[in-house]
């Protein structure tokens, strides 16, 4: 384990997906000091069955847990840790100085707010971000490697590299994690155009087909390749957005505001060779976005499976996978001949999963590739 002036005792606040997934890769990167958790008795039953946390506090024992602890992450939606902030600045006195508060909330100005507001001078607030998720959620989903290779932003008031967020960014680097700084308004204005504006418009986009009539039952049907790759994100549940959009909603008016605005000045303007500088200018900023790390919008890798138009050949591939202990993340049939051959489109949520996946379905006898 590389030398990270280690913190002897931190206490997460929520063992959930995330805060249980945090536990359980510095677990098995090497930490030996002491991991508090407080959450609700189910989740502390289990994180603690699996050895995550070395003791288990409720909500109510805040003070006694938090009063032990160098380093406080705060892992719950981002109105609870608007509440958890107050709650930790009524009990200021509990704290002992220099210690380290953290949380991992999808937009940082609310709450970077409620810590000036809140937490006495004497301790450090330092916000964080990591871009890491999955569609499960609670501490049984938590994932050792849903770190690795994410980007972890952290927002210090002043964007400033502070001796104790150097401190804080090497200790979370051993999750696998790889972290950035940013100022929290930075923050968010980059998080609404790469990801809030984006879940948006894919809600809309699908929405849309409603403008058809009674042809859109038609287009579900036919809905295939690009549109279904640009609309992913739609399904995923207001209740996990309604927070993100609640605290950030001016830097996604805004965001909005330009992006009607561009449209409205292309449908005035239909030319052709205008369309062709902006999709060549598109090509070279979609080229340029990275492909080996984990994002705002969680990337799947695709295989691409021939299978025969026959009963039972997509159940076979499923459960053959299944056997092996490869977790599928989305599945559904490209093209498909009657009588003939089709394709299937397997996602899941590494490269590493996608890889021998490819080797399993190569070694029992079906043609398959990665679309990279």
């Amino acid at each position: 384990m590389p030398e990270t002036n280690n913190y002897q005792t931190i206490t997460i606040v929520g063992v959930g997906l995330i805060g249980g997934s945090f536990a359980m890769a510095l677990r098995k990167r090497g930490f030996e000091g002491r991991i508090l958790g407080i959450s609700s008795p189910e989740a502390l039953e289990e994180a603690g069955r699996r050895e995550l946390i070395d003791e288990g506090f409720a909500y109510e024992g805040l003070p006694k847990a938090v009063a032990q602890s160098e380093l406080i992450i705060l892992a719950t939606p981002i109105s609870r840790i608007i509440e958890l902030i107050g709650d930790l600045g009524a009990i200021g006195d509990s704290l002992a100085p220099g210690t380290i508060i953290s949380d991992v909330g999808s937009t940082k100005h609310e709450i970077m707010e409620a810590a000036a507001r809140s937490l006495p001078e004497t301790v450090h607030f330092i916000g964080g971000h990591p871009l890491a998720g999955s569609e499960e959620r609670g501490v049984r989903a938590a994932d050792p490697l849903l770190f690795e290779n994410a980007i972890y932003v952290l927002t210090p008031p002043d964007g400033n590299v502070s001796a104790e967020v150097e401190r804080l960014g090497r200790f979370i680097s051993l999750t696998g994690a790889r972290v950035m700084v940013l100022t929290p308004q930075k923050h968010d204005l980059i998080a609404a155009a790469i990801s809030h504006l984006p879940q948006l418009l894919a809600v809309e986009l699908v929405n849309s087909l409603d403008d058809l009539g009674e042809d859109s039952e038609k287009a579900v049907h036919l809905a295939a390749g690009g549109f279904r790759d640009m609309t992913r994100i739609a399904s995923s549940p207001f209740s996990i957005w309604e927070d993100i959009l609640a605290s950030n909603t001016d830097e996604v008016r805004n965001l909005l505001k330009n992006f009607i605005r561009r449209r409205s000045e292309r449908m005035e303007d239909f030319n052709i060779d205008a369309l062709e500088e902006s999709f060549e200018k598109a090509r070279r900023t979609r080229s340029a976005l990275p492909g080996d790390t984990k994002g705002f919008l969680t990337r799947l890798w695709d295989l691409r499976v021939v299978v025969e138009d026959r009963p039972g050949m997509i159940a076979n591939i499923s459960g053959h996978l299944y056997s092996k202990g490869l977790n599928i993340k989305d599945m559904s049939v490209v093209k498909v001949r009657e009588g003939e051959t089709g394709s299937v489109r397997i996602a899941f949520g590494t490269r590493e999963q996608a890889l021998q996946a490819l080797d399993e379905l190569e070694e029992a006898g079906y043609q398959a590739r990665l679309r990279e």
